[in-house]
């Protein structure tokens, strides 16, 4: 079975005044749609707790996506907060690995993340390693 590993990402947090780092399961994608690709690589926090793939609406701008003419969607999130995104067909690039899926683009939010109908319903076996902080993507 092909594995994909990617060590977790420290990113900077102030806890109290004092400057901590936070490690997290982002990993870097290329993004494709209309028969482009999104020119640089993504990074994206790899979110259980989202249902759907979610990005910035300039993501889908930038290789030709009419944001406001997808299936238009509502998030709700932490506290029971609502965006509003809009559906495409994409195609996410890993590694080794690509695959058609949708992709959630909104003008509400700046965290490009990937979810669990949309990103992990694609490998056999997804496993977040905290001791080892190490994503691991089985397909």
């Amino acid at each position: 079975m092909p594995v994909i590993k990617y060590d977790y990402l420290a990113r900077p947090h102030l806890d109290n005044g004092k400057l901590v780092a936070i490690y997290r399961p982002i990993i870097s994608i290329r993004l494709g749609g209309n028969h482009k690709i999104y020119p640089h690589t993504i990074n994206c926090l790899v979110d259980s707790g989202a249902d759907f793939n979610l990005f910035p609406a300039h993501f889908g701008e930038s290789f030709g996506l009419n944001i406001k003419k997808g299936k238009k969607v509502t998030h709700i999130g932490i506290g029971d907060v609502g965006i509003t995104a809009y559906e495409h067909p994409v195609k996410l690039y890993l590694t080794n690995y690509h695959f058609n899926t949708t992709a959630h683009f909104s003008y509400d939010h700046k965290i490009p993340l990937l979810g669990r109908y949309s990103f992990f319903s694609f490998f056999k076996k997804v496993t977040f390693d905290q001791d080892k902080l190490m994503l691991t993507l089985q397909y």
